[in-house]
């Protein structure tokens, strides 16, 4: 029979094969769903014959999608994650059912951003994964907010937009980096950054911007620039003599041989979580905010529990030792 209207597909049947093929499991969709084997089995077989394609090869070994299963559940995967994320948007319940994308503003050092999102992992296993995603700039963070591109983001900035909340998750200090042999030429090393070319990252602007600011207050205007989104090969010059660069201060690096100083009070670059006000009674923004109140005082009660992710994954006694 053929299909020429959204009206013409059963969508009880497209969602049974939605959960076998995203289990790979007849046994472990029926029991996610409550039905019996046989009645999930049934329906698969409607829904090929309604469609004409075989969607299953069936073996020994258990389920595995053909070709058109493959082009059938990249489809149906995308239109059941989103109707999880518009029951989520409008329930009181907690829902689900849909990976958070998280969009992170690069910049100096990922380290905070990181930790916070590995916990943020841990409080929403219970629904879905979690991806991350790098965003040049935060303009450009913003916009892929409300484009539905990501869930919430990580950047430098506070956004300006009303519709959009914010709170800050973490901060980190800028130390600039030369060769020890060119800084013990220097008298002061405030005029290592006036006279030597100072490297930064093309990408990062908002860094870039705040960094220009902090020199000019201590009266430092560097004669020459050098731009690069390789930091090997900005190391490689600075190890050299070569220029000066700056990174995110961390006291368990090992600077390879590379001379680390600051000019008065550290420059420091606050991280703030951003998220759409509209979507905050989604469990993804309530998950957030829950590990923002908590954060500072503690990690998620299962953060070193290895058999979390074993029991989220619904993973059967029979494959564990």
């Amino acid at each position: 029979m053929s299909m020429t209207k959204l009206k013409d597909i059963n969508w009880n049947h497209l969602y049974c094969f939605y959960e076998v093929a995203k289990r790979q499991s007849l046994k472990d969709a029926s029991r996610a769903q409550g039905l019996a084997s046989s009645t999930i089995s049934e329906q698969l077989k409607k829904l090929e014959q309604k469609i004409g394609r075989t969607l299953f090869v069936r073996s020994s070994k258990g389920l595995s999608l053909t070709k058109d299963g493959e082009v059938i559940y990249e489809h149906a995967r995308d239109i059941f994650e989103a109707g999880s994320k518009l029951l989520d948007k409008i329930s009181t319940n907690e829902i689900g059912g849909y990976p958070v994308n998280v969009g992170i503003e690069e910049t100096l050092s990922h380290d905070v951003s990181t930790e916070f999102t590995s916990q943020y992992w841990d409080l929403f296993a219970p629904f879905g994964t979690v991806n991350t995603h790098s965003e040049n700039e935060h303009e450009s963070l913003v916009d892929n907010l409300f484009n539905g591109l990501i869930d919430w983001g990580i950047s430098v900035r506070e956004p300006r937009r009303k519709s959009l909340d914010y709170a800050k998750i973490g901060d980190f200090n800028v130390v600039f980096c030369c060769s020890e042999d060119l800084y013990k030429r220097f008298i002061d090393p405030k005029d290592i950054l006036r006279n030597i070319p100072l490297a930064r990252s093309s990408w990062d602007h908002s860094v870039s911007k705040t960094l220009i600011n902090y020199l000019k207050e201590h009266d430092i205007y560097p004669k020459e620039f050098i731009n690069s989104d390789h930091l090997d090969y900005i190391k490689k010059l600075s190890q050299r003599g070569r220029c000066v660069f700056y990174t995110a201060e961390n006291p368990l690096d090992e600077y390879d041989g590379l001379k680390t100083f600051h000019v008065g009070e550290p420059m420091k670059v606050n991280l703030y979580a951003i998220w759409r006000k509209q979507n905050e009674n989604m469990i993804s923004i309530k998950k957030l905010k829950e590990l923002i109140q908590f954060k500072l005082s503690h990690l998620p009660s299962r953060y070193d529990d290895y058999n979390l992710q074993i029991e989220m994954s619904d993973v059967s006694d029979e494959l564990l030792k």
